[in-house]
């Protein structure tokens, strides 16, 4: 399942987002998300994904990181979410 992140990945983009990554942590198959549109990322959007990815690791999902933008990059780092992220695997 590919999951197109949006470019903003904020508190607003929260509850949505969240229910993509419920519908593909039940989904069968590996997991892509695409960060090539985000340009801004708080911490309530890291704290989801790190969440995402705790579980689909839990599930022996695959979690591939695609097309991950500088600025997604550098905001995981500066929070030191880039290793729970699995961002250092992907990239």
């Amino acid at each position: 399942m590919n999951i197109k992140l949006q470019n903003e990945l904020d508190i607003r983009q929260v509850a949505e987002l969240k229910l993509q990554l419920s519908e593909a942590l039940m989904a069968e198959g590996n997991i892509s998300l695409d960060a090539a549109d985000v340009d801004a990322a708080d911490t309530a959007g890291l704290q989801l994904l790190v969440a995402f990815v705790q579980q689909g690791r839990l599930k022996n999902k695959s979690i591939e990181w695609r097309n991950v933008t500088d600025c997604f990059l550098a905001t995981s780092k500066l929070m030191g979410l880039d290793d729970s992220l699995g961002l250092n695997e992907s990239v």
